[in-house]
């Protein structure tokens, strides 16, 4: 696969999936955006100002979907399988606990945490990478053909 092939498939699921924890976020009343909360623990542990914590937050939750998207086309090759709404799926939902686990400990070891509900923050987030897993599989099966 393609490394434009992946930046694309990044550019678009990590888009789709920040805009449902957005919406999720508006719908709860609560902060669910990534990119924002990695920029409020950010700017709580750096000498980073609030915006410069903000774009940081931003940079390192697009450089994380680059990795996500990677890791799911690098399954597909070795698997050699195409890009399906099932396998989007599946690796949705995977990479979601992954990502709840990875969430989870960051909260823990984090000296000052920002105060977001957890248990539902980590079901939104599931939510989210299965927006992200099937978002990836529809652009790369364009880009395929």
């Amino acid at each position: 696969m393609k490394i434009k092939d992946v930046l694309t498939a990044n550019l678009v699921s990590t888009t789709l999936m920040t805009l449902f924890s957005e919406a999720v976020s508006k719908a709860d009343g609560n902060t669910y955006n990534e990119a924002k909360i990695l920029g409020e623990l950010l700017n709580r542990i750096t000498p980073l100002n609030k915006r410069q914590a903000q774009i940081a937050g931003w940079i390192g939750h697009y450089s994380v979907g680059v990795g996500f998207a990677g890791v799911y086309a690098a399954y597909l090759e070795k698997a050699k399988a195409k890009p399906t709404l099932v396998n989007g799926l599946a690796y949705g939902a995977l990479s979601g606990l992954a990502g709840a686990f990875i969430w989870h400990a960051t909260f823990k070891a984090h000296p000052n945490p920002p105060g977001v509900n957890l248990k539902t923050y980590y079901k939104q987030l599931v939510l989210a990478h299965i927006v992200f897993g099937l978002s990836a599989a529809v652009v790369l099966k364009k880009l395929e053909k």
